[in-house]
């Protein structure tokens, strides 16, 4: 093509020899406006990614603000001034709980880029500053330039170790380098803020054993991503660590600091992640190349039985406090119950669990991108039915009874979670695209 208009050009009377070779020039390189197509092509993966990021920070400053700002009670006029006080379980707590936001904020970043640490540190701040001027309204929170400050840093921190990961993990396969963007590996980020929820709604220790069920599925999905993905028949060293990475994020707070319990839990992680590292690789050794060998959603199978145990427990605990007189009410509590920070987050963690629901019975149609409108329904469908069950279950509860309002957040949850799941999903298949080009 190049060649012929070239001819043509070169035949018409009154061009010179300079003329001409400028034209050419002109016409051998890309326009203006396609050079900017093929960049919006190549960098596809890049806006799939900042898609994919918005959507989780999102979620990640919900869930935040909620547990910051849980029961929600605000006076007309500032209640108190800037505190002064702190402790080191403050300072940890601070740090962890913003991490996450700085570790999601590099996924927006183009792939490979370095840390935009001021950046990342204005968001830590901007999210930090508005709930600290709204805690100065509650009468149950203490607004802190200390947490202000530690937070700012927690987010710093956890954009560092997204960019130290993903240089260090040898390979550069579109999704290797510690499979950050696999879909299944949402999961482990959501299980991330459900984990804080159980810790803070259990007002005894008897009830924080539930996080066992989350941290049990968190080990088994990085155990499978580490061997089929990772490193198949690499080292286990990297999996070790990014299970205690994963446990010490999640687990601190979903323990309330019992250094014990938050011992145990991390065990749990590390064993399930490397029996189910030996057991992925296993079942991929001597599988054809196509669809059999793909780990998901035989790796969704093992969890599914101990969710399923997680979301029974946690919506009926305690298991004892049953009568048989049914009970329900269109608002969160009933009539004559107190809300309490703890009411808040027993409530809000059964939603956040749905939002993981959402997102595993998206995750079991795999990879089609037909019929996204029907998969909603189909996550919808699920959803309310195990939300009904759940519902019915708790009427039976005194303290607690059936819910409305609970249910119909349960299914925006799990709609909020299927599509999650599509973004992330979007997103590894722009990057496998981007590979193939």
């Amino acid at each position: 093509m190049q060649a012929g208009n070239a001819a043509g050009i070169g035949s018409e009377p009154g061009v010179t020899r300079d003329g001409m070779t400028a034209v050419i020039e002109r016409i051998a390189t890309p326009s203006a406006a396609t050079s900017r197509s093929r960049r919006r092509f190549r960098r596809a993966a890049d806006v799939t990614a900042l898609r994919l990021g918005r959507a989780v920070l999102a979620y990640l400053g919900i869930m935040v603000g909620i547990i910051t700002l849980a029961p929600f009670r605000f006076a007309s006029a500032p209640v108190h001034g800037l505190s002064f006080v702190w402790t080191w379980p403050d300072l940890v707590l601070n740090v962890l709980m913003f991490a996450p936001v700085g570790f999601v904020h590099q996924l927006t970043r183009p792939r490979g880029a370095a840390p935009d640490l001021s950046r990342v540190f204005l968001l830590g701040l901007a999210a930090s500053g508005i709930i600290e001027v709204a805690q100065r309204f509650s009468p149950l929170r203490y607004p802190s330039l200390f947490d202000l400050a530690t937070n700012s840093g927690g987010a710093v921190l956890g954009a560092v170790a997204y960019s130290r990961l993903s240089e260090r993990v040898p390979g550069r396969a579109a999704v290797q380098r510690l499979a950050l963007e696999l879909p299944l590996m949402g999961l482990v980020y959501l299980l991330v803020p459900l984990c804080w929820l159980i810790g803070l709604g259990s007002e005894d220790e008897s009830r924080r054993v539930l996080v066992l069920g989350p941290a049990l599925m968190a080990g088994v999905i990085l155990g499978a991503v580490h061997a089929a993905v990772v490193h198949p028949a690499g080292p286990r060293g990297w999996l070790v660590g990014t299970t205690l990475g994963w446990s010490f994020v999640a687990l601190v707070p979903g323990g309330r600091g019992d250094l014990p319990f938050v011992a145990l839990a991390t065990a749990v992680v590390v064993a399930a992640a490397l029996c189910c590292h030996v057991a992925t690789r296993r079942m991929r050794q001597g599988a054809p190349d196509d669809g059999s060998r793909r780990f998901e959603v035989p790796t969704l199978r093992r969890v599914l039985p101990v969710y399923a145990a997680y979301l029974a427990l946690s919506a009926l605990w305690p298991l004892g406090d049953v009568d048989d007189h049914w009970r329900g009410t269109l608002a969160l509590t009933l009539a004559d119950a107190t809300l309490t920070q703890a009411t808040v987050f027993r409530a809000l963690e059964q939603v956040a669990a749905f939002t993981l629901v959402g997102y595993m019975a998206a995750e079991f149609r795999g990879r089609d991108r037909r019929a996204e409108r029907t998969a909603v329904l189909r996550v919808l469908t699920w959803s309310a039915v195990v939300s009904a069950l759940l519902q019915g279950a708790r009427g039976f509860q005194p303290a607690t009874g059936a819910s409305l309002v609970l249910f119909l957040l349960c299914q925006v949850a799990s709609v909020a979670g299927c599509h999650l799941y599509t973004l992330q999903r979007d997103h590894v298949l722009a990057l496998l695209k981007r590979q193939r080009t």
